[in-house]
């Protein structure tokens, strides 16, 4: 009989501790075999209870941002444009507006913005990406290489073939510093 209280216990402690992970992770399976409205539903509920837990980032975040990928999908541009915005406006109250974190979710945002017809929205944003990149991780460092193969893409999709060949190249160029000084700090053997 004890056995039984605590395993029953146990199990209603598992239920009750499915936090907005598992909800959110509910919706994306939900969203990935049609069925929206339920997606819709359990991320209202993920968002809602990552407020509750006061899981702002990744919690809230990540939830608003799938919410947006929804409306997205459902060809609501607006609704999924607001949604993503509010969850960048999140991220920028919680981390800064000029933070890693912030910048991890810029070319996503960018990749909406240009799905909706709005390039130059898309352009902006990979701008920012560099800059923050260059400022919290240098601007010879993978991350800022890697922000200028991101924008370079970009450009290359945008038929701006002169301006995206200046960017790869420029990342080349920090690859190649990075190798070298590894290069030069490695033991000889």
């Amino acid at each position: 009989m004890l056995y039984q209280t605590a395993t029953i216990g146990w199990i209603f402690a598992l239920i009750v501790s499915a936090g907005w992970q598992d909800l959110d992770a509910g919706a994306r399976a939900a969203m990935s075999e049609g069925r929206l409205a339920e997606a819709e539903s359990q991320w209202k509920d993920a968002i809602a209870r990552a407020e509750s837990d006061k899981e702002i980032n990744p919690g809230v975040v990540d939830c608003l941002i799938g919410l947006a990928g929804l409306y997205d999908k459902r060809g609501d541009t607006a609704e999924s444009e607001r949604l993503y915005e509010l969850a960048m406006r999140t991220v920028e109250g919680v981390k800064g507006g000029d933070s890693a974190a912030y910048a991890d979710r810029l070319p996503e945002l960018a990749a909406l913005y240009r799905r909706h017809g709005k390039s130059w929205h898309s352009d902006l944003l990979f701008q920012r990406l560099i800059k923050i990149r260059e400022n919290t991780s240098g601007k010879i460092s993978p991350q800022a290489a890697s922000a200028l193969e991101m924008y370079s893409r970009f450009l290359q999709s945008e038929g701006r073939q002169a301006e995206a060949t200046k960017m790869a190249e420029k990342a080349h160029t920090i690859r190649d510093s990075l190798r070298d000084s590894q290069a030069d700090t490695s033991p000889v053997q």
